[in-house]
């Protein structure tokens, strides 16, 4: 799949990642559940992961 985006959206779509990522580390500190955690640990990985491709990208 290809998703195509100008310079805006892509500024935009990174700034609520950085703050989706931001609740997501808090979520992730909080969570007393073993069970819980991984698969948090593993999405804040893909956002991260997500963000440096934007970023990337991004003409600034």
């Amino acid at each position: 799949m290809t998703l195509h985006l100008d310079d805006e959206e892509k500024e935009i779509l990174a700034r609520a990642l950085k703050i989706y990522l931001s609740d997501l580390r808090e979520e992730i500190y909080k969570t007393e559940s073993h069970e819980t955690k991984p698969p948090l640990k593993r999405e804040e990985l893909v956002v991260k992961a997500i963000l440096e491709k934007i970023e990337k990208t991004v003409v600034l």
